[in-house]
C-alpha cells in the first residue's frame, strides 16, 4: 500500500478537519498501522490537536502502541492529555486483559494476545498502568503553572484509585518512579536492582513546551506550593505502602516478616540450630528479596519527601477519634496542613523504616519507650477488643507485624515502669492478642517478657488471675498459664515468705481457674460435632497448658510440697481429670476406626478429623497419661489419708481472693 492509499495519510488535515480525522482513526487504526501513526505523531501540531483523544483508542493495543502513547505525552497538549490519562486510570480494572477485544490483525498472522504470550509480556492491566504512569511523569514535567499541586492532586487520585486494585511489584515500582519524577527535589534514579524494574517505561526523547504555559512560572511561584506538592507526595507514598503491604495479607503469605527477622538478628540465641531462619528465606527467595528492595525504595523516598520518624510517631500516637477525615480530592486542599497522613499507613511506614534500617544497616532507628509510648500505640490500633481473636483474625497481619516490629526494637532498651496497673494490664493483653496466633513461638513469648518486667508480684499475679477468670479472654488463657509457670520456676529457690508464687494459698486462688471443669461439660450425645470443634479449636490450648503446669509441679517434690498439691488432688482428680478423660474417650469412641458412628468424620472430613484429633485429643490424652503416672508415684496414700484444706487455709484463700480481685 502506498502512502497515498493509506487512509491515515490520505485523510491527514487539512484534507479533513481534526474531528473527522479522529473518526477515521477510530475505524481504520490497527496494530499494523501503529508505526505509521507513530511517524505522523511527530508533527507537533497534529499531536497537540488530536493526541488527547487517542489515549483510550491506543491503550487496548499495548504493548505495540507504547511509542504512540509516549508521543502523545511528549507532544500533545499536556493539560488536556493529563485529564485523559487520569480518566483512563480511574476506569482501569485488573481484569481488563480478560475481555475480548477485537482490535484486528497485527499484520503478521497472529493476534495481540498471542503476541503478548510469545514475548512474555505482563498482564495487560499492568502494561496499561505502567504506560499511563510514564505518561504522567512526562506530562507533569511539561506543564508550566503557578499551581502544580492542582495537577498533582488530579493525577494522584487517579493513580491511587487504580493502584489499590493492582498492587503488584511492577505497578508499585511504576508509581514510585512517578513520585520520584514529580517531586520538587529529587536524587537521580538509582540503577535497576529488582527484576520488576525492567517493566518501567522511561521516555528519553525531547518534549514540546507547554502551549499554555503561564507567564513567569517555570518554577512554583511560592515556597508554599512546593510544600503543598511535597505533602501530596507524602500522602501518596503512605497510601501506596498501605496497599502494597495489605496485598500480602492472605493466610499463606509470609508478608514482610519483619518482627521475626529482627528477633533473629537482635537475639540470635533464640534461633533454633539446624532450622532455616526467616532471614535466610528472604535472602534466598527471589520474590521475597524483591519485596525487600521495594521497601528500601519506599523508605528512601519517604526521607527524600521530608517525612521523619518524629512526625510519623506524632500521627500514630493520636487516638483514632482525634484524626481528621480522609482527604477529599473533590476539593483539594490549598494548605499543606489540611492534607492528612493516614494513621495506619504512618504506622506501617514507621515500622518499615525501623526494619529496613536495622536489617540492612541503612540508617538509625528512633527508639520508642515501651511505657507510655508503645503502650499508647497498641491502645490506638488494637485496643478495646472484646476477645483476643478479634485482633488476631480481625486485623491484617501487616498491621500486627508492624506493631510487633516496633515492640522488638523497644524491648532492646529498658522496659521501664507503667504509670498504672490499668496501663500495664491493657498493654499486656493487647500485645498478647497480637501474638497469640503468630506462627513463631519466640513472637508468642514477647508478652511474657513484658509481664515479668513489672516489679510488683501482686500486679503480675492479678493480671494472670484476670486472664484465667475472664471467659472473654479464653484464647489468651494458655499464655497466662505460661506466665504463671515461668513465675513459679523463676522463684523455686525463694521461700513462700519472699514470693507469692511459692505460696500455696495464692496458688489455691488460681487452682479452680486453671482446672475449670465447667468447660468440659459438652453435649457429646446430640451435639458431638460442635463439641469437638469447640474442644479442638478453643479449649485444647489452655487445657494442655494447665496439664503441663500440673505435671511440672507434681514432678518436683519441692514444688509439690510447697504448693501443697496433696490438699487439692482429690478435687483435681474428681472435678477435672475424670471429666476430661471421659470427654476425650467420647470423641475417640465416635471414630469409625473405633467402631463409632463417625459423625465427626462425616461433618468435617476424614483428613481434618485425623489432624484435629492428633492436635487436640491426642495431645491432651498423652499429657493426661503423663500426669496420671506421676500422680500415682507422688500420692500413694488412700483418699481418706490425703490431706485436705483446713479452716485456716480456706480463710486465708478467701482473704487473698478479695485482696487480688482484678
Amino acid at each position: 500500500m502506498t502512502d497515498t492509499e493509506d487512509p491515515l495519510i490520505a485523510a491527514l488535515p487539512p484534507a479533513t478537519d481534526y474531528l473527522t480525522y479522529l473518526t477515521i482513526l477510530e475505524y481504520q487504526l490497527t496494530p499494523a498501522r501503529l508505526p505509521t501513526l507513530h511517524k505522523l505523531l511527530q508533527d507537533e501540531t497534529l499531536t497537540t490537536n488530536i493526541g488527547w483523544d487517542l489515549v483510550q483508542l491506543l491503550l487496548p493495543m499495548l504493548p505495540q502502541s507504547s511509542e504512540c502513547l509516549q508521543d502523545i505525552a511528549r507532544l500533545g497538549n499536556p493539560r488536556e492529555v493529563i485529564l485523559r490519562v487520569s480518566d483512563a486510570l480511574m476506569k482501569l480494572q485488573p481484569d481488563d486483559e480478560d475481555e475480548e477485544e477485537d482490535i484486528g490483525d497485527t499484520g503478521e498472522g497472529s493476534s495481540v494476545q498471542e503476541t503478548q504470550e510469545m514475548d512474555g509480556s505482563l498482564p495487560r492491566h499492568i502494561l496499561k498502568f505502567n504506560c499511563l504512569m510514564a505518561m504522567l511523569s512526562v506530562l507533569h514535567r511539561r506543564i508550566q503553572t503557578k499551581s502544580p499541586s492542582r495537577f498533582i492532586a488530579t493525577s494522584l487520585q487517579a493513580a491511587l484509585e487504580a493502584y489499590t486494585l493492582m498492587p503488584t511489584n511492577e505497578t508499585t515500582i511504576a508509581l514510585l518512579e512517578f513520585f520520584r519524577d514529580v517531586a520538587p527535589s529529587k536524587r537521580p534514579a538509582p540503577p535497576p536492582r529488582a527484576a520488576s524494574e525492567s517493566s518501567i517505561l522511561r521516555v528519553s526523547e525531547a518534549s514540546a513546551p507547554d502551549p499554555e504555559a503561564e507567564a513567569q512560572s517555570t518554577a512554583p511561584s511560592s515556597n508554599d506550593e512546593t510544600i503543598l506538592v511535597r505533602k501530596f507526595l507524602q500522602f501518596g507514598l503512605i497510601e501506596l505502602l498501605k496497599s502494597y503491604l495489605l496485598s500480602f495479607s492472605s493466610p499463606m503469605d509470609s508478608g514482610m516478616s519483619w518482627a521475626i527477622r529482627l528477633q533473629e538478628k537482635l537475639r540470635p540465641n533464640l534461633c533454633i540450630p539446624g532450622r532455616e531462619s526467616q532471614t535466610d528465606v528472604y535472602t534466598s527467595t527471589k520474590h521475597l528479596k524483591e519485596r525487600d528492595l521495594i521497601m528500601a525504595k519506599i523508605t528512601a523516598l519517604s526521607r527524600d519527601f521530608g517525612l521523619d520518624d518524629k512526625q510519623l510517631l506524632a500521627i500514630v500516637s493520636q487516638p483514632s477519634e482525634s484524626h481528621p477525615p480522609p482527604l477529599d480530592f473533590d476539593e483539594p486542599p490549598k494548605n499543606p496542613e489540611d492534607i492528612p497522613l493516614e494513621r495506619h499507613g504512618s504506622l506501617l511506614l514507621l515500622a518499615a523504616r525501623a526494619a529496613v534500617a536495622e536489617l540492612f544497616s541503612s540508617g538509625q532507628v528512633t527508639p520508642i519507650a515501651v511505657f507510655p509510648d508503645l503502650a499508647q500505640l497498641f491502645s490506638n490500633f488494637v485496643g478495646g477488643f472484646k476477645t483476643p481473636d478479634e485482633v488476631a483474625f480481625g486485623q491484617p497481619q501487616p498491621l500486627l507485624d508492624s506493631l510487633l516490629t516496633l515492640t522488638v526494637f523497644s524491648m532492646e532498651n529498658a522496659i521501664g515502669e507503667p504509670s498504672s496497673e490499668t496501663e500495664f494490664n491493657n498493654f499486656v493483653l493487647e500485645l498478647t492478642a497480637c501474638t497469640a496466633r503468630q506462627n513463631y513461638s519466640t513472637l508468642r513469648q514477647i508478652p511474657s517478657t513484658i509481664i515479668h518486667s513489672h516489679p510488683s508480684e501482686v500486679t503480675r499475679f492479678k493480671l494472670i488471675r484476670k486472664v484465667l477468670e475472664d471467659d472473654t479472654l479464653l484464647t489468651a488463657k494458655d499464655s497466662a498459664i505460661g506466665w504463671l509457670k515461668d513465675e513459679i520456676l523463676a522463684t523455686t529457690e525463694q521461700t513462700p515468705e519472699s514470693s507469692i508464687f511459692q505460696d500455696s494459698h495464692y496458688f489455691s486462688v488460681l487452682f479452680p481457674l486453671l482446672f475449670n471443669s465447667t468447660h468440659l461439660f459438652l453435649d457429646v450425645s446430640s451435639e458431638i460435632v460442635a463439641s469437638w470443634i469447640k474442644f479442638s479449636q478453643t479449649l485444647t490450648p489452655s487445657i494442655h497448658a494447665a496439664l503441663g503446669l500440673y505435671y511440672v509441679i507434681v514432678s518436683s517434690p519441692k514444688l509439690r510440697e510447697r504448693l501443697q498439691l496433696e490438699k487439692t488432688y482429690l478435687s483435681f482428680r474428681n472435678r477435672f481429670l475424670e471429666p476430661l478423660k471421659s470427654l476425650c474417650h467420647a470423641f475417640e469412641a465416635d471414630l469409625m476406626d473405633h467402631g463409632g458412628e463417625g459423625r465427626i468424620q462425616s461433618a468435617v472430613g476424614e483428613d481434618m478429623v485425623e489432624v484435629g484429633m492428633a492436635r487436640s485429643v491426642g495431645v491432651v490424652s498423652h499429657t493426661l497419661e503423663q500426669v496420671e503416672d506421676t500422680v500415682g508415684d507422688a500420692f500413694v496414700l488412700s483418699d481418706k489419708e490425703l490431706q485436705e484444706p483446713n479452716a485456716d487455709d480456706i480463710a486465708r484463700v478467701d482473704a487473698i481472693q478479695k485482696e487480688t480481685a482484678p
